[in-house]
């Protein structure tokens, strides 16, 4: 069974040819000490003091890694750069085709220890040169990653994503494209392109796997994957059969596809997907956010593998969003029982101007550091004045695409046809486009697929939605109610992906949402950041906090890129530069992370409860999903505010078993907890 950085586990004992010429041996109790003293992050905490008191403590090795000292503090709780002042350089890749869904709402990001040096890497997708992989030094500086990624990289991209699929504890790459089917790519002892990429089945027609989420909700200890597929958006709305979801098994790390569930009910245009135990049960569900007409729905796990589907008769769910656009599942109240959150468009309901904070699109570009990037961003603005699509529909932008030249003439046109062809409703117009734009006709071929009329028992098992708020659902002990408008979290913008940690480590969990629209004639709302009181309710504090930004962000990764002990974010935007907020925090968290040499490696579905000193309770869940093409390395990070110390830890691991920390868990600490 091969291990992280190159060691490996044998009938107990730990070898790692990296600590020694030769290669030495220790035993299992050992290695993780080495581990830990290998890491670049800083030397092995002193003091071990803590001990594990349930039944598997000969199971159980714990090894602490120091977080190096805190970043210097700034002005606010963040500081902004653009990404690529960081190594970061992800040229701006943005055209007019990209202006038509779903190429206009962004691509994956990811973060995860790719070669398992103790720092967190990033990958991100992209549909001009399929994958982008950066290396961290450990200090949250970043170089490309110089890939061969052969034929991937040519094709649209837009989720590249990092999980550990044959559990080698390696993170391997899940990639899923445009219309040219998912991929597996192994990692191999920490680098990819030494094996070619397997192709992972999903339904024969499916269009794009939009986003996904990673779990075991069979408890068989490897992987599996919720695909949420996605065909057209905008002017459709409702779907066919190719959209429906699937539930892709691994089997025993071998991902190929022909080992699934399709997911019971509407098929609808999926945007988030995540696994995550949202009824406390210790088994795995499936919650589903769908875009428009096609309700979202949430699906009771049985630990076996099988689900089922909450229906409005069973009165648990009282109402969900209409464009659902993220999922995220936490304990925001600090009770130790999870609430579920889903962010939509929620810009425009009451009192939505004192929470809102709006820039007139004219000014879209104008931070923009780099002279190319604005001056890209700014061409494409231009035309987006006069663009208008579908329902605006406006031929004479026809006179437009004339003055235009190269690839943006060439797409112009197909684009101009497409656009006639859905004003008259005429599909055969899709043929007038030439072969040489694929994507434009796809655009067109797709908007005419026959839609899946849904039955009346469908119809009348749907869950309710609303429109304009976003909805935070709470456990009352019967049902679910919502209490979005009640504690403050009620208005989200155009949300699009959802984070829930505690950014400035005082002890409760903070909410960040990425924000942006290209509707025309729109303003640009900035992200936005609700900092949490203690109690549950939630203050809207983006400006003092630095994370103001109103360039259009559909993705972000949350990760401790300097591994200071603190969360940064990293968020893809649209039609601009990525962008990096360094946490300025100067508190440091306790920090955890699994190795699972028993269940999936990542400890991906565990549940992290911890009690410090001063008698708060706080509760994390390792999950891979939710919120919209975005992917956030598997740890957890625990603000303790004034409190000095973790008086116990409790993890229960995917299969039902317990393990029990007492004592010495300090702030200022990575703790690698490993079970065999």
């Amino acid at each position: 069974m091969s291990n992280p950085g190159g060691a490996s586990l044998h009938n107990g004992i730990f070898s790692d040819p990296r600590l020694n010429g030769a290669g030495m041996v220790v035993p299992f109790s050992a290695a993780l000490v080495f581990c830990a003293a290998l890491t670049a992050t800083g030397a092995q905490a002193a003091d071990p003091s803590w001990t594990v008191t349930s039944v598997d403590a000969d199971r159980i090795e714990i090894a602490a890694t120091a977080f190096a000292p805190s970043s210097p503090a700034g002005d606010g709780g963040f500081t902004r750069v653009e990404a690529w002042e960081a190594g970061i350089d992800k040229p701006l890749e943005f055209s007019l085709r990209d202006m038509w869904p779903p190429f206009w709402e962004g691509r994956s990001v990811s973060s995860g220890d790719i070669d398992r040096d103790g720092d967190l890497d990033i990958a991100i997708a992209s549909t001009e040169a399929g994958i982008y992989l950066f290396e961290n030094d450990g200090q949250g500086r970043f170089s490309r990653v110089d890939t061969d990624f052969g034929a991937l990289a040519d094709l649209p991209m837009f989720n590249a994503v990092l999980a550990d699929i044959d559990n080698d504890g390696w993170p391997d790459l899940f990639l899923t494209s445009y219309r040219q089917g998912n991929y597996l790519l192994r990692n191999v002892e920490g680098s990819f392109g030494a094996e070619p990429p397997v192709p992972v089945a999903n339904r024969e027609n499916a269009v794009l796997t939009m986003t996904m989420a990673f779990g075991d909700p069979d408890a068989d200890g490897d992987l599996d994957i919720a695909l949420g597929n996605w065909t057209a958006g905008w002017y459709r709305r409702i779907p066919g059969e190719e959209s429906r979801n699937r539930i892709v098994w691994n089997d025993d790390g071998v991902l190929t596809g022909d080992h699934f569930t399709d997911l019971p009910g509407i098929p609808g245009e999926t945007l988030s997907v995540l696994f995550s135990d949202m009824n406390g049960d210790g088994m795995a569900d499936l919650l589903i956010g769908n875009d428009f007409d096609v309700p979202d729905y949430f699906y009771l796990g049985d630990g076996k593998g099988g689900f089922d589907p909450i229906t409005y008769d069973d009165e648990i769910i009282p109402h969900t969003t209409t464009t659902t656009m993220a999922i995220k599942v936490g304990d925001l109240t600090g009770d130790g029982v999870s609430e579920i959150y889903l962010a939509q468009i929620a810009g425009r309901s009451r009192q939505a101007s004192k929470i809102l904070k709006m820039q007139d699109q004219r000014k879209y570009c104008d931070g923009i550091k780099r002279d190319a990037d604005r001056a890209l961003c700014e061409k494409n603005m231009e035309i987006k004045a006069w663009y208008r699509s579908g329902n605006q529909f406006d031929p004479t932008y026809a006179e437009e695409c004339a003055d235009l030249s190269g690839r943006y003439q060439a797409e112009c046109k197909a684009m101009l046809i497409k656009d006639l062809a859905i004003q008259k409703d005429d599909a055969s117009i899709c043929g007038l486009i030439p072969a040489s734009q694929p994507v434009p006709r796809s655009f067109c071929d797709l908007h005419f697929l026959t839609p899946r009329r849904p039955s009346t028992e469908e119809i009348d098992a749907s869950l309710q939605q609303i429109l304009h708020q976003n909805v935070l659902l709470r456990w009352n002990g019967t049902a679910f109610e919502d209490e979005a408008e009640a504690r403050g979290l009620d208005i989200g913008g155009w949300s699009w992906d959802t984070k829930f940690e505690d950014f400035d480590n005082d002890g409760d969990q903070d909410v960040f949402i990425a924000n942006g629209t290209w509707v025309p004639n729109e303003n640009s709302p900035s992200n936005l950041y609700f900092e949490n009181d203690g109690t549950g309710h939630f203050t809207e504090t983006s400006g003092p906090a630095g994370l103001e930004d109103f360039l259009m962000t559909a993705g972000a990764t949350s990760f401790d890129m300097d591994n200071d002990g603190d969360q940064d974010l990293l968020t893809h935007t649209v039609n601009g530069p990525l962008q990096l907020f360094r946490n300025n925090s100067q508190r440091q968290a306790v920090g955890f992370e699994l190795r699972d040499f028993v269940g999936n490696r990542d400890g991906i579905g565990a549940k992290i409860t911890v009690t410090d000193d001063s008698g708060r309770t706080q509760t994390r869940e390792i999950q891979l999903g939710g919120g919209f093409m975005s992917f956030d390395a598997p740890r957890a990070y625990f603000g303790l505010g004034e409190a000095t110390a973790l008086r116990e830890a409790r993890i229960r691991w995917i299969d039902g078993g317990e393990t029990v920390i007492e004592g010495g868990l300090r702030p200022g600490s990575l703790y690698t907890v490993a079970r065999q």
